[in-house]
């Protein structure tokens, strides 16, 4: 039989977020129909509940953080999940403070990884929307690129969060 997992669907300003945890671990946050939507996960195995004990606590993290609020999220019971190399990147993203942001190459160098592309790779499948800011991570010249469920959202957290960045100009 397969594992069961608690989804919880959270109003956000940037839409519809997907919260998915098991009895001990936060799997993801997912903005609908974002890139890798709830990766790993089929219909069957997710249980769509009213309350959670884990969702309960991201969905109070989310309102403080749609409320302007910074708070530490560094005992935040995130999955096991994704490669060794994912890992460090999703580490590396859980540090960089609300509304600061990093460019792919800075992390690259950080790390000690010859290239920015398998940075923005890992970057994008991060399972933690909001909560682990894949948002505050930008291209050279802190140019606003890529972001699994649109550009335009990435724009609005960066901007709830005051960041400084150089929107794209078509």
């Amino acid at each position: 039989m397969p594992k069961k997992y608690a989804k919880i669907l959270y109003k956000s300003p940037i839409g519809i977020l997907s919260l998915v945890a098991d009895d001990h671990y936060l799997f993801g946050i997912w903005v609908e129909a974002q890139s890798y939507f709830e990766r790993g996960l089929s219909l069957g195995n997710l249980v769509e509940v009213e309350s959670h004990p884990i969702l309960n606590q991201i969905a109070s993290y989310l309102d403080a953080y749609f409320k302007g609020q910074n708070q530490d999220l560094s005992q935040l019971p995130l999955a096991p999940v994704g490669s060794d190399f994912e890992k460090r990147v999703w580490n590396y993203l859980r540090r960089i403070p609300f509304g600061q942001t990093v460019t792919y190459g800075q992390i690259a160098k950080d790390l000690q990884i010859a290239s920015a592309q398998a940075i923005g790779g890992a970057v994008g499948r991060n399972p933690w929307s909001i909560l682990v800011p894949c948002h505050r991570v930008l291209g050279a010249g802190n140019r606003l690129t890529g972001y699994a469920s649109g550009i335009d959202k990435k724009a609005w957290l960066l901007k709830h969060e005051g960041a400084v960045f150089q929107e794209n100009k078509e």
